[in-house]
This record gives structure tokens, sequence and C-alpha cells, in this order.
């Protein structure tokens, strides 16, 4: 009798939130198993994230809980900087429910992770679970993420296989959003240096670049002698249809550009359509990435379109709804800073509603373009100018002088390349840097050579040469043909630079 009285004391007893944690973990490492991936690992940061947004799922909404800005919030303030990690909640009215739940899952494992991060949160009998499972595509070290005063600080990282070409960018606390030059760059690591200048919250983003074309590798939120905000989101009724979602976000794109003394976008109907079948595309192949799998990006979707655009930029986003989608995108200052771009005078924006494993999800895709992309450059070589003049003042640092000796070698090696269909530095001959030391009459004491091939001339590639302190003078050369390596009607473009004596 007493043994049975002792066994239902036992079963009666409620699972506590370690319990839960642990038997939700083991059953997303066999998950893993059973499809033959290779499991994640438990990560510290990440499981503490997920109990904060747990217990934000109990006391509040379960979708709100990891909508983008709630879930960069939690992990950045663990010490964690994974970009977007795939997140699962479930709240229910008994401890045991949420568990079932979960443990019943097939889902878990469809694509890869390499951390994993399992929170709960109970109250009487209510609980909420939350998983969150992050492919890491760059390693940081440490960097604190608040200050009591302004200060610069070094930021190094290493990006995993086979993200390369490391960009950084960072929204300042009054919304405008600067390139800090890398100040070291060797294969997969690469260092930078943020001002950090003066108080309020800075986001901080690493892109580095793939297969599949520009990928977010690290985000994360640093405050400057200001308190902590957290949980300051307020909840927002979503859209329902195609055109409101459409009306609803351009809403948003310019109220940010006026609160920054920018001209509003107009709509474009080509860059609508663009964007919307390119929405609809992920959502049916079931992807998600600036690069198709086809191999096809934005420039080809344009020319396919029949826009000759002569600037543009494309925003992502993905989440349960239109503007959460947006809100993301406002969150990184990669994408803010093409929502900021003083350059375009035109947005297209495709929105797709569909549901994933009974959840719905929008993927909102926003196409940015100057005068309706409808005409090449006058001038291509004054664009790469207005470039990188501009790129130098976003970094304190004042333009480089024209030199008519420099620009007259970067054309003639423009077009050798195009006639060769190769680099300048594959041409035969004299290297093009002692070309450069000859021009000047000896009077350099170094010099370096940009060379890329684009559809826009004043999409500047991303090389150190760009914010070099020690450069004084430059020439640009410009020429538009056909190449059977990199496709029809595209701009070879040199940009030679020198620090002179």
């Amino acid at each position: 009798m007493l043994a049975l009285v002792l066994g239902a004391l036992v079963a009666a007893t409620p699972l506590t939130p370690t319990d839960m944690e642990e038997r939700t973990a083991r059953h997303v490492l066999q998950e893993f198993e059973r499809v033959g991936r290779r499991s994640p690992q438990v990560d510290p940061a990440l499981t503490e994230a997920a109990r904060v947004l747990a217990r934000r799922a109990l006391d509040d909404s379960p979708a709100g809980a990891v909508e983008e800005p709630a879930l960069t919030e939690a992990v950045s303030d663990a010490g964690g900087a994974d970009p977007s990690p795939r997140s699962y909640v479930v709240r229910a009215g008994e401890r045991e429910h949420a568990l079932e739940t979960i443990l019943e899952r097939k889902d878990l494992s469809q694509e890869r992770a390499t951390h994993l991060g399992v929170g709960v949160a109970v109250e009487g009998s209510r609980s909420a679970l939350v998983v969150l499972l992050a492919e890491r595509k760059a390693v940081l070290q440490r960097f604190p993420r608040v200050f009591d005063t302004p200060t610069p600080q070094g930021l190094c990282g290493e990006f995993t296989a086979p993200l390369r070409g490391a960009q950084v960018f960072v929204t300042l606390p009054e919304g405008r959003v600067e390139r800090p030059a890398l100040t070291r760059e060797e294969e997969a690591t690469f260092c930078t240096r943020l001002l950090l200048a003066r108080p309020g919250r800075y986001t901080v983003e690493v892109v580095g670049r793939g297969e599949r074309g520009p990928e977010v590798a690290a985000l994360f939120l640093v405050d400057v002698g200001t308190p902590r905000r957290r949980g300051e989101g307020t909840r927002v009724e979503e859209p329902t249809s195609v055109e409101a979602a459409r009306e609803a976000v351009l809403e948003r794109i310019n109220a940010l550009r006026r609160a920054q003394a920018l001209p509003p976008l107009s709509t474009d109907r080509t860059l609508e359509e663009v964007a919307q079948a390119y929405s609809e595309r992920m959502a049916r192949e079931g992807f998600f990435a600036h690069v198709a799998p086809d191999g096809s990006d934005l420039s080809s979707r344009l020319r396919a379109a029949g826009a000759q655009a002569r600037v543009s930029g494309e925003n992502l986003g993905m989440a349960s709804g239109a503007l959460a989608a947006h809100a993301g995108i406002e969150h990184s200052p990669g994408h803010r800073n093409n929502l900021l771009g003083a350059q375009f005078t035109h947005v297209g924006l495709g929105v797709s509603f569909h549901s994933v494993d009974g959840r719905p999800q929008v993927l909102l895709t926003e196409v940015f373009a100057s005068s309706g992309g409808t005409s090449h450059p006058a001038d291509p070589r004054e664009d790469v100018y207005q470039a990188l003049a501009a790129h130098r003042a976003s970094h304190g640092l004042a333009p480089l002088r024209r030199l008519p000796s420099l620009e007259r070698l970067a054309l003639e090696q423009a077009r050798r390349a195009l006639a060769a269909n190769r680099p300048p530095s594959q041409l035969p001959g004299e290297p093009v840097h002692e070309r450069v030391f000859r021009a000047l009459n000896d009077n350099a004491r170094s010099a370096s050579v940009d060379f890329y091939v684009t559809d826009n001339p004043s999409r500047l590639p991303d090389s150190k040469n760009l914010a070099d302190r020690k450069t004084t003078v430059m020439g640009v050369g410009t020429v538009r043909g056909d190449s059977p390596t990199y496709g029809e009607g595209r701009y070879w473009v040199v940009v030679i630079y020198a620090a002179t004596r």
C-alpha cells in the first residue's frame, strides 16, 4: 500500500523546466541522427536566449516572442550573434502538453544546424517552450554588449566555409548606416574598428559572400551610455492581402526616409512585377536567398524584365507577417542601407503569403532602383568617382585627386581586359603597378588596383583600397561590352590608387 501511494506521488510530480529542456534537446539530437544529419551542439547563448523568449511567449504572444527584433535582442543580450536562428515555440495550459507537442515534431531536422538552444518557462501548470536552431556562419571574438561611455572598440572574427569577403555595417543611434573599413582581412578572418562615438543603441552586422551571394553571418546590438531597452516592441495589425501589405510596407519605408531628410520612393510597375515573381518563386521552390538555385541574381532578373537599372538593390525578409518581415529588414544595417539609399528613386514590393507546417509565413522582396530602372548611366566613370567620394566621406576621408595619366592607364587596362576576357592582373606584359610608378615619375610610394565587372558601376567592390588613408590620387577607367564569362552589356571597371610622396 505504501509503495502504491509513493508511486502515485512520484507520478503526480510536475516536470521541471530543466527536465523539459533536457528531454527536448535529446529529441532534437535524435531527429538529426535519424535523418543522417550532423547533430548540432547545445549552445549557452542560444539556451539563455531561448529561456528569455519562452518567458515572453508565456506572458504575451507566442508568435511575437520570436519575431525578428525580439529574437535578435534576446540572442544579442545572451552574448550571441547568430542572425535569425530558426525558432519553434509552443505554449500550453499543461506542462506535459508543451513537451508532448514538441516531441511529436518530425521537421526539426529538415535544415542544417550547428548549434541548439532550448528554453522553458513555467507558471503554475502553464508552460512555454522555445527551440532555437542556428547554422553558425561566423565566430566572433568576445565583444561587450554594453559600454558606460563612448569608446572605440576592435571587432574580429572568422567565417566558416565557404563565406569570404567580410563587410561590416553599423546602424548608428540616429538611424544612419556606416560601413567601417576592415583593418585586417586574411582568408576567412577579418577585423575592423567600431567608433561607438556617441551614446545610444548600435546595430552591428557582418556580411560574407558565399555561393548564393551575400549572407548575413553575424548580427548583434550594442548600447553605449544608455539603459538597455528590452522588450519595447508594440503589437501591430498585419495586413492580409498583397495590396494592403505593399501599401503598409511602402508607408514604413518612406516614413524612415523622411526621418532622415530623404525624398520618398515612388512605386514602379516593372520593379513590382520582378519583386512579386521572386517572392512567389522562393515560396514555391522552398529557398530564401538573393541568388536563385539556377544562379540568377537581381541584375539578371531586372534584365529579363527589360529594366536595365542604373542603380539597383534588393532586400529580402521572412516572418509571420509582412510588417514583421520589414521590421527585420529595418533592423539589419546592410538592408537598412538600401532603405536609406539616396541614389534610389523607385521601389517595387513583392509579397507572398503561404504556410510552413501549418504556421503562416510571408516572404517579402523589396527591389530598389533609380529612375524606375530603365536607362544606362550617361557617364559611368563619373558615377564611380561619386560613389568613391561618398564612401570615403562616410569614413571621414576627403575625396582623392584625379590624375589624367592614371585615368588613361585605367581605361587602357579596362579595354584590354574586356578584349582578352580576363582581369588586368592576368594580362601579358608589364605589370600595372610598374606602369603606375613610371606614369608618376617614380613619385609614388605605393600603388594598388581594383577591378570589377558589373551592371552598376557605382556599386563598389569590397576593397580595403576604398578607405585607405594613405592614398592621395586615383584614376578610373570604364568600358562596356559583352563577355562570354561575365555576360552581355556589362561594365568593366578599373580603379587605380596611388600614394604620392
